[in-house]
């Protein structure tokens, strides 16, 4: 190991030194947009403050998950900041499904509405936006979904890369967010941070303004100032792995499991000034977020896993908004490809779907797509239906797939790092290319050759809790000692973290991976 840890890193992110210079670089609120702005927002801008002027009816429709929920956060607060009263609707995944239909179009309509704004939905709304258009309704889309051949007929479209925002993807609270710049004339800390919580929920590439709004956020946030945020996070340090830890699954724990229009008070709790109804709403989320943690760990039928399968298919009575949480559990513990599905309350069986590194599921998707409803995702997680009568041939083609297309495990970039270089000024400078996260992974390190017997366990014997002197820990959770290589050295792959217990701080060597050491 001749180079220097930073020229190791720089190697790991294929990045010169200039380049890492701009990306640490200091960053503000203030500046963190410069040179970015979407096509139509100045059309998208003058619709909302014509039909402000006219003193109009404007509603906001989201959506059931976290970037929705923040995106619509984001307007409602913003229309508040201009003393405008509007009306917001969070659809249910159970009752409305996804994005905007005809039905709440007509009821649009019916209210008289002069303006419909969708956030995180909308730029496949083709029908409803056409109804409420012929209507003499306005509608705003701003969304960052993935556009068809052509899209809505709407008034003003913001999104980041059909409006040629930038060359990274965003998300649709981060478009929200920006549009709430242009309108109210300035850039508001608390919009901020909503914005942000959704860069890491969506799993957005953390690169160019994704990266450099998270950057300027986590340079300004303070507790004390945001009752909700620092309830969400416990008031821990506002960072990326608390908001992919903690703050967005508590978050998405209401629209995986509410099943009524109550979904709606989520917003209300982001928004409000009532300091009680923050309390109370904060505890409903610990609530539903319990019963997410425990639904999500509901016993599979064990006995329909056959160990000759290289895929796992299973249908099972879960609320639909879990299924994902019980297939990514299942692959975790069986490392194959794996579908759950559910009934849905028309009959058909709704599916989700997670697969190792290699497999490929939009692939097999498409290969099914003759019996498919629908279906989407990428390459480790998709979503799909089916009608319940094709099941065991779904069943029996994706194992026939994973049979025939058997996923090859992904070798991972490592950096070499020596023991004596596990100090927490080298920590510092590995946190300086944060945040980690979609397209910008946390680094991973490899420490070689070490000897088994200075290793040491857990009381119960299951996971690895190694202390070498006081500031440096290595910790490997589930590896019974009984599983240990019969090899005297061994070689582990895994993370650097910081860590505080008491006020003491120490590092803590994460390993993720272990081989015997050539």
């Amino acid at each position: 190991m001749n180079k220097s840890l930073l020229e190791r890193l720089l190697d790991y992110y294929q990045i010169s030194y200039e380049d890492y210079l701009k990306i640490t670089k200091n960053t503000s609120l203030l500046s963190f947009s410069d040179g970015h702005q979407f096509n139509d927002i100045d059309k998208a801008v003058n619709l909302v403050k014509e039909v402000i002027a006219n003193k109009g009816k404007i509603v906001i429709y989201g959506d059931y998950d976290a970037d929705g929920i923040m995106g619509t956060s984001i307007l409602v607060k913003m229309f508040q900041y201009l003393d405008v009263v509007v009306d917001y609707y969070i659809p249910n995944r159970y009752i409305d499904g996804y994005g905007l239909n005809m039905i709440h179009a007509q009821e649009y309509i019916d209210a008289k509405y002069d303006l419909v704004i969708t956030v995180d939905n909308g730029i496949t709304a083709f029908d409803p936006i056409d109804l409420l258009r012929k209507n003499g309704i306005k509608v705003l889309i701003l969304d960052h979904h993935q556009t068809q051949d052509t899209v809505p007929n709407a008034d003003a479209i913001c999104h980041p890369i059909y409006s040629k925002f930038g060359e990274v993807s965003s998300s649709g609270a981060f478009t929200a967010f920006m549009f709430s710049i242009s309108l109210l004339g300035r850039v508001d800390k608390y919009l901020s941070i909503l914005a942000s919580i959704s860069l890491i929920s969506d799993m957005m590439p953390l690169l160019e303004y994704n990266r450099n709004l998270l950057r300027s956020v986590f340079d300004v946030y303070r507790h004390g100032e945001f009752l909700a945020i620092d309830l969400l996070g416990d008031k821990e340090e506002f960072n990326e792995q608390l908001i992919g830890m903690k703050i967005a699954p508590r978050i998405n724990a209401i629209g995986r499991l509410c099943e009524d229009t109550s979904i709606n008070e989520i917003v209300k709790y982001f928004v409000t000034d009532d300091k009680d109804f923050i309390l109370s709403y904060f505890s409903h989320i610990l609530e539903m977020n319990d019963a997410r943690k425990s639904l999500s760990k509901e016993e599979i039928d064990e006995s329909k896993i056959s160990p000759e399968d290289k895929a796992i298919v299973l249908l099972g009575d879960y609320k639909e908004g879990i299924i994902g949480l019980v297939a990514n559990s299942v692959m975790n513990k069986y490392h194959l490809p794996t579908v759950i599905f559910t009934k849905t309350l028309d009959g058909s069986l709704k599916g989700s779907a997670r697969a190792p590194e290699g497999f490929g599921i939009v692939e097999a998707f498409n290969e099914l797509s003759d019996i498919l409803l629908t279906s989407g995702g990428h390459a480790m997680a998709g979503g799909c239906s089916i009608l319940e009568k094709d099941y065991p041939e779904f069943v029996r083609r994706f194992k026939e797939i994973a049979k025939r297309k058997p996923f090859t495990k992904v070798e991972h970039k490592t950096i070499d790092i020596g023991m004596s270089e596990l100090i927490l000024e080298n920590y510092e400078l590995i946190h300086s290319f944060s945040p980690f996260g979609e397209s910008w992974p946390a680094p991973l390190f490899k420490l070689s050759h070490i000897k088994v017997s200075s290793l040491t366990y857990s009381r119960d014997h299951n996971h690895i809790i190694t202390s070498l002197g006081n500031r440096l820990k290595i910790v490997y959770f589930y590896y019974p000692k009984d599983d240990l290589e019969s090899s005297s050295f061994v070689d582990f792959i895994g993370q650097i973290n910081k860590k505080e217990y008491k006020g003491f701080v120490y590092l803590e060597f994460s390993v993720k991976e272990m081989s015997p050491s050539k």
